[in-house]
């Protein structure tokens, strides 16, 4: 049995919760599991499935990535020589530094997995807000370009964008996705109606555009049903700009209901007719695993990440970014439709349960051993 290092920002209370407990009692079936990651103090616990080393959080967020990227080489070294750490999987190439330095430098049989969700940079540069942008990029490209030289396998999310980097520096890869709890989402045999949005109210995830699309479509359509959207509002001034669409249209059949727990957007899936999308980038979609898993298919833009698998194999129905006559016109065909409705339900839950059913994180990670230590 390996012993692994889960290295990250990851928000792991001191009591984990329903979700990451089955996560880790997955994953102990094959791997003794630790993991390192903020908390509001410095101290570990033994969760008996998962052992955690919380790393005071500072309050700043700039001294936050600086603490966890930088400056805790020799604690994070002493950890993985006290638990005596086989592989570390980093959530993205700047969270590897560390890691990568303790394989150059002090134990260099450990091996070094990568997480690639996506763009990571251009998501995180979207979503926080850091004064001198042009720096950032330009140290997370030199970090990046190192940490992925001295990796031992990629784990991506996405096929092609995965390979396209595997390729670029001669590394093996695998691609699955991140963790899902199919024991949250499952489908409830419930009166569906009502489309919804599940996902951050940002910029790149095209809210603005779904509140116009479905108004004019809805007008046009007499259709009553309401677009509910649930999510973090991670961008303020977005946000408000969402909202004044809204006010100034007069619109009442679009409603922000804020962010649900998992058991909470279960029964919102498995009561809603379609989740809608209109992301100009993604990594593989976690909301489209989830709904898929509650039987709820989806009309979602035609992008990397969606298209495939989800477009090709799921019940996604795919759509030109930022074209509403095709949205809209989709959208009709759809409502229209029993049997494709009937036909999306069932391809949308069959590629879910193959992608996040029972079993399939922890053998997708005793195929990252495999792959790692074959010769």
């Amino acid at each position: 049995m390996k012993n692994l290092l889960l290295f990250g920002t990851t928000n792991y209370g001191p009591t984990l919760n329903s979700s990451d407990k089955l996560k880790f009692q997955e994953l102990s079936k094959n791997f003794k599991t630790y993991v390192i990651t903020f908390g509001d103090e410095n101290k570990y616990i033994d969760h008996n499935i998962v052992g955690i080393k919380y790393m005071k959080k500072p309050k700043i967020l700039f001294f936050q990535y600086f603490k966890f990227y930088f400056i805790n080489l020799i604690a994070v070294k002493n950890f993985c020589v006290e638990k005596n750490i086989d592989i570390i999987s980093s959530k993205d190439p700047i969270s590897a530094f560390i890691p990568t330095l303790i394989k150059t430098i002090f134990i260099k049989d450990i091996k070094i997995v990568i997480e690639h969700h996506g763009d990571f940079l251009n998501l995180l540069l979207n979503q926080r807000r850091f004064k001198n942008n042009f720096l950032i990029k330009l140290l997370a490209n030199f970090l990046s370009n190192f940490t992925y030289k001295k990796c031992d396998l990629i784990r991506g999310v996405e096929e092609n964008y995965t390979l396209n980097l595997a390729k670029k520096y001669s590394k093996k890869y695998i691609t699955f996705p991140a963790w899902v709890d199919y024991s949250n989402y499952k489908i409830q045999n419930l009166n569906r109606k009502n489309l919804v949005y599940v996902g951050n109210i940002i910029p790149r995830k095209g809210v603005d555009f779904l509140i116009r699309s479905f108004h004019e479509f809805a007008q046009e359509n007499n259709f009553k049903e309401k677009l509910l959207i649930i999510g973090d509002n991670q961008n303020t001034k977005y946000f408000n700009e969402c909202q004044k669409i809204i006010k100034d249209k007069n619109i009442e059949n679009i409603e922000f209901i804020g962010k649900k727990s998992p058991e909470e957007l279960s029964l919102i899936y498995s009561s809603s007719k379609l989740l809608v999308m209109a992301s100009n980038f993604e990594g593989l979609p976690r909301v489209l695993i989830e709904s898929g898993l509650c039987a709820t298919p989806s009309l979602a833009t035609n992008i990397q990440g969606i298209n495939d698998p989800f477009g090709k194999y799921g019940g996604t129905i795919l759509y030109e970014l930022n074209n509403i006559t095709d949205f809209q016109q989709k959208l009709k065909n759809f409502l229209e439709n029993e049997n494709l409705q009937k036909d999306l339900q069932e391809k949308s839950y069959k590629l879910s349960k193959n992608l996040s059913g029972k079993g399939s994180f922890l053998n997708n990670w005793i195929k990252v051993e495999k792959i790692i230590y074959e010769k």
